[in-house]
């Protein structure tokens, strides 16, 4: 088996041992009950809220939902490319590895970066120097919280995640430059 075969499980071999390292520490893919139910309702449904933030923030903003359109339009795009990059990399997720069960039923195509992170990121970076500091925040607070949610129902390592939350945001926020 070549070189090139056999480290395209993680863009980066030595990040899936780290990656695995923290999957493992945050006691992701386990854990009581009750919190791999949270985490699950957080990782699927998260986005509704976020919605309803984005467009009271582009209303407030400008009386228009041109803002939510910019940041949503754009954040499509970059989820488009953030799955390119998964397909060239394939980069396996954690239950596909084994570490845990699939928590929420997901396919087993490549998981990095997170598209979930990229969107959200995208979103956030666009938004947030229009908003409010509280909205802000609050966008914020999602994205993070659903970049745990994704890592601990074993559909994402961390590094997935903080790739696409980086990438994402600094995406939208130097688009926000141009709004």
């Amino acid at each position: 088996m070549n070189s090139s075969k056999s480290s395209n499980t993680q863009p980066f071999g030595i990040c899936l041992q780290l990656d695995i390292r923290l999957f493992k520490a945050m006691r992701a893919g386990r854990g009581p009950a009750w919190l791999m139910q949270c985490a699950q309702v957080v990782a699927q449904r998260s986005w509704l809220l976020l919605l309803v933030i984005v467009v009271w923030v582009s209303w407030r903003r400008h009386q228009t939902l041109y803002l939510a359109l910019v940041a949503l339009l754009f954040a499509g795009l970059l989820q488009l490319l953030g799955k390119k990059m998964a397909r060239r990399w394939q980069a396996k997720r954690p239950f596909v590895l084994g570490l845990c069960d699939n928590h929420l039923g997901h396919s087993f195509r490549a998981g990095f970066p997170s598209s979930h992170a990229l969107v959200m990121g995208a979103v956030v970076g666009v938004l947030v120097p229009f908003a409010e500091p509280i909205p802000g925040m609050v966008m914020g607070a999602i994205a993070i919280m659903t970049g745990w949610a994704r890592v601990h129902t074993g559909a994402h390592f961390p590094s997935d995640v903080l790739v696409g939350l980086s990438a994402g945001f600094l995406s939208g926020l130097s688009l926000s430059k141009f709004l």
